[in-house]
């Protein structure tokens, strides 16, 4: 008998387990295992110039000290064959890279970068891959990273002073500040408590401090290996030639190791359960959020997955979905949850629904509210369009090209590991349109197939948890008190030569933190040079034409056969006292319904029509130079130094008619007499403003210190910053029938005298069809009208005329604090203005980094100038002292001053700045991006102008810019938002008193 041989296919040290066709990306999928490690590779091989690659390791947490949070930022601070303070930064510095990150997971962790640049990429896998399985992990990192205790004299008393920080701890800090995040966690986490999803991986504050150095190493001996990675590579760059280079310079030294065991399946439950935990609250009128989640099966189960993803649009999708409706109209609370959804990246699916903005005792009624209206669908069915704006839903999103922050490979890469991880093949997750065919030839053979998953995975599903998420006021000050106890406690027990060793050991790592690198270290990091940049802008193709009296421009650009159509409406007729409507005119438009059509069934339309439709607004000074009005084809209009309401719709092009049938008449008839439905949105509002504070305290700090920097910035604050949160809460106050008269009548009369401005991407055919039916549609309508007269300058020239302008605002929830620094700068396009970027990105990832981040243990410090307003901005995020980064943030410049990069230094920040101000765009952002541009002045030359300086900086150029800088800051304005334990230092520090945030 003879025995047949099968080839193997082996290269460059890997074997090829599977060659995947990956049709519907263009793409084919290549599974590659190292031979001598075990090292697994999967390569998604096509045509983008955009390469990614992402070492992923399974990091299963056993307890919440987040030891797999501090070790992803730990191994990125020097390596064996790079031994500098901070790979990660270096990296930043000099870099074409287009995304360059690490992410800690509740079970993985991953390393992901990408670039354009051929040579640039290899460069970042090279140290990456150094610093995954070769990261130097010395005390003084785990110190800085992690957590520590320091001991030093008090500046006024001389007394010691002992603290705890750490740039873990402090973020860790921020995360536990208000009630979404917390909410959001323990969403899966209650219904997975005896798997290691019940704890936090990203580290609880309280348990962060029991984590030891040897922890750390440990943990990264036994879950840093190459038989527990997995490699994701996408893009154009062959597998042969990266297959190579990862054996050679990654593997080659490196012992097998062994996998971490599987997660597996939680148990199931027999009876349903109950939890509540506490969220820090400053105020009496803070309310739970409440929360039923359940347990739905293997995330694995690809066909599982999608339908349980299709469920979850039926019942939740659109305003007027089952679910949703049921919820926001019960009147329990005052809008959905933001941990309402889909939880797929997990080795189970949950499924969590809730309301926020609810009292605790009435928890009970929702878990019989969505039984209840659960137990419905099932007995009068789904109405069957529901089913099919939920899969249109699902075609739409798949079909559409975005960047998801990163690139578009980004999104591949978590779906990939989403299985790949447990143990499935790679591409199990990743393919969709195998999965969604598979669902439709279901729901033929068994239309009542959607019921019979809401009867058996939720209604007969006792895997389920009610969480009750509830408002514990002075929580936060209850455990600053617990810290300060404790570290007393233990400073009491310190002999005087352990207190001597301890003050020792943080003058020790402020002398590391303060060391230079070597020049050796730092020339070991390999980067491109200054001479492989070039100086092209991607010009955007754009036509004007005259749609009766209308401005349009269109650009035709490849959108994978989808419509983008911006409607823009200037603002700037209004009075100054209408301004602070316009945020919340633009959230309520799109939610509302029409005369004769309800919400729910207008947005059910919709969501068998539209593929997204919102709006925004936008103020913006004009570009250096740029006239004020236009020639257009039709007319001349005055389009610069303007503000705009801008309605944004994209769809398939074959439902373009359809989707402007329904788009059009919400935007000039929303249904304001619906007082019910408006006062939902309204809360909605508020309650996202409120809870934007924690997450977002920089931008609100950075709006406050820049409005009076130019009259764009001042609007900007009254429609993005702390102004809009005051006023979401006076809007509370007033009768709903008040507030929807003034939303009406500021909608009836900018569609009355502002005139309009169209802008549509697309590609050839749905730009015609879109000029072809449009002259129709907005038959009546004139293109922008001018503004009647200049408002906000008075007030601007108050602000302005002011000799210092500093703020201090406090939320008594925040357990760190965000500082900002704003100052008069360059105009766009200038050389000082290039020179103002460069500058920008060297203190960023240089002196703010050193001081603020490595130093002062904030999670993040950032400088960037903003041209058209101009205004140079600097900030702090998550910190733990920002009355000590008041000092840092001018010192950063003054510093600056005395030791400006040159030579190969000044050549790393140009290559960084260079590559910041060239990321890919996706086409339709082109489009979008490019009618801004129009409407502020901005043209190609300046573009291309701004490359060039940037490329072409040199010392002098950087000198005068830091110069300039220097000297503004007499007059800098600051602002801060922090909690209760540094608002009265701040306040002191500026000699101001402190404004509380409304709650």
């Amino acid at each position: 008998m003879t025995q047949k041989t099968v080839s193997v296919e082996e290269i460059a040290g890997f074997t090829i387990l599977a060659r995947e066709p990956l049709d519907e990306l263009h793409a084919t999928g290549i599974w590659a295992k190292h031979i001598r490690t075990g090292a697994e590779v999967f390569h998604i091989l096509n045509d983008d110039e955009e390469n990614l690659f992402a070492f992923a390791f399974p990091t299963v947490p056993s307890d919440s000290t987040g030891v797999a949070h501090i070790l992803e930022h730990s191994v990125l601070c020097g390596s064996k064959k790079y031994p500098l303070k901070d790979t990660f930064i270096v990296l930043a510095k000099g870099s074409l890279q287009t995304f360059l990150n690490a992410l800690t997971f509740p079970d993985k962790t991953v390393y992901p970068a990408a670039s354009t640049n051929r040579q640039d990429y290899f460069n970042l896998m090279s140290v990456y891959g150094d610093a995954v399985f070769h990261p130097l992990l010395d005390e003084w990192i785990f110190q800085q990273e992690g957590h520590r205790l320091e001991l030093s004299p008090d500046e006024q008393s001389g007394r010691w002073r002992i603290e705890r920080t750490g740039v873990v701890y402090n973020e860790m800090k921020g995360n536990y500040s208000s009630v979404d995040p917390i909410a959001a966690d323990w969403a899966f986490r209650s219904v997975l408590p005896d798997t290691p999803y019940a704890y936090d991986s990203g580290g609880d504050p309280q348990e962060i401090p029991q984590l030891s150095w040897e922890d750390l190493k440990a943990f990264h001996q036994t879950h840093y290996n190459p038989a527990n990675c997995k490699i994701v590579l996408c893009g154009n760059i062959p597998t042969e030639e990266q297959l190579a280079f990862l054996d050679h310079n990654i593997l080659a030294d490196l012992e097998p190791g062994h996998p971490v065991q599987p997660i597996s399946l939680a148990k199931p439950w027999s009876q349903s359960r109950e939890l509540s935990v506490p969220y820090p609250a400053s105020g009496e009128d803070q309310k739970s959020t409440v929360l039923l989640s359940w347990v739905l099966g293997d995330s694995t189960d690809a066909e599982n997955a999608l339908a349980m993803a299709a469920l979850t649009e039926i019942l939740l999708g659109h305003d007027g979905s089952p679910l949703n409706k049921a919820l926001v109209e019960s009147g329990l609370g005052q809008d959905i949850a933001p941990a309402t959804g889909l939880e797929g990246e997990l080795r189970q699916l949950v499924f969590t629904v809730g309301l926020r903005g609810m009292d605790a005792k009435d928890k009970k009624d929702l878990e019989k509210l969505i039984l209840d209206t659960l137990k419905g669908l099932v007995i009068h069915g789904i109405p069957k369009e529901e089913i099919e704006g939920a899969l249109f839903g699902m075609k739409f999103s798949n079909q559409e090209i975005r960047r998801a922050g990163g690139p578009f490979s980004l999104i591949w890469m978590r779906r990939i590991l989403r299985s790949w991880i447990h143990g499935q093949v790679p591409w199990n997750n990743l393919l969709f349109e195998k999965h969604f065919h598979a669902l439709e030839d279901k729901l033929k053979t068994d239309p009542r197939y959607f019921e019979s998953l809401i009867e058996s995975r939720l209604i007969n599903n006792f895997h389920r948890c009610l969480l009750s998420v509830d408002p514990q006021i002075g929580l936060t000050e209850k455990l600053d008190r617990e810290t300060e106890e404790e570290l007393e406690q233990l400073f009491n027990k310190l002999s005087e030569n352990e207190k001597k060793a301890l003050a020792e050991q943080t003058q020790k790592l402020k002398a590391i933190q303060e060391a230079e690198d070597s020049s050796e270290a730092v020339a070991r990091i390999p980067h491109i040079s200054r001479t492989d940049l070039l100086p092209t802008i991607e010009q955007v193709p754009r036509n004007i034409y005259d749609l009766g009296g209308i401005p349009v421009l269109e650009h035709e650009l490849f959108t994978n056969h989808i419509v983008y159509l911006d409607i823009a409406l200037p603002v700037d007729l209004l009075d100054t006292d209408q301004y602070l409507w316009l945020p919340l005119l633009a959230r309520t438009i799109p939610g509302l319904g029409i005369p004769g059509l309800s919400y729910d069934a207008l947005s059910s339309q919709m969501a068998r029509h539209v593929g997204s439709f919102h709006a925004l607004l936008h103020t913006s000074s004009a570009a250096p130079g740029a006239a004020e009005s236009l020639a257009c084809p039709g007319g001349i209009y005055q389009l610069r130094n303007r503000d705009w309401l801008v309605f944004r719709m994209k769809t398939l092009n074959e439902k373009l008619n359809p989707a402007l049938d329904l788009v059009l008449p919400l935007m000039m008839q929303a249904d304001f007499s619906d007082l019910r439905r408006l006062k939902d949105l309204l809360l909605e509002y508020k309650n996202d403003l409120d809870s934007s504070v924690a997450p977002s305290g920089h931008s609100y700090a950075i709006s406050r210190a820049s409005r009076s920097l130019s009259r764009s910035r001042l609007v900007d604050d009254l429609w993005n910053g702390i102004p809009q949160i005051d006023f979401a809460h006076r809007l509370l106050e007033l009768p709903i029938e008040t507030v929807a008269q003034k939303l009406a009548s500021i909608r009836d009369e900018l569609f009355t005298k502002s005139g309009m401005i169209v802008n549509i991407t697309g590609q050839a055919e749905a730009i015609e069809a879109a000029l072809s039916v449009l002259p129709n549609r907005l038959m009546g309508f004139a293109g922008p009208r001018p503004r009647s007269k200049n408002i906000f300058r008075d007030v601007l020239a108050s602000a302005a005329n002011a000799e210092k302008l500093h703020e201090v605002y406090r939320s008594g929830a925040l357990q760190v604090g965000f500082a900002a620094l704003a100052l008069p700068a360059s105009p766009f396009a200038s050389p000082l203005q290039a020179a103002e970027l460069v500058l920008s990105h060297w203190i960023s990832t240089g002196l703010l980094w050193e001081d603020i981040r490595m130093k002062g243990g904030a999670y993040g410090a950032f400088a960037y100038p903003d041209g058209l307003e101009p205004a140079f901005i600097m900030a702090t995020y998550r910190d733990p002292d920002p009355a000590r980064s008041l000092d840092a943030l001018p010192n950063a410049i003054r510093k600056a001053l005395q030791a400006l990069p040159e030579n190969e230094e000044l050549e790393k920040a140009v290559i960084g700045t260079f590559a910041k101000e060239s990321r890919p765009r996706t086409n339709p952002d082109k489009g979008f991006a490019d009618f801004l541009r129009f409407l502020t002045g901005i043209e190609d030359w300046m573009r291309q102008k701004k490359l060039e300086y940037i490329i072409n900086m040199d010392k002098n150029l950087l000198t005068a810019a830091t110069e300039a800088l220097a000297t503004a800051l007499e007059t800098a304005h600051n602002a801060v938002v922090t909690g209760n334990g540094q608002a009265q230092s701040c306040a002191e520090k500026l000699g101001v008193s402190v404004t509380d945030i409304p709650v």
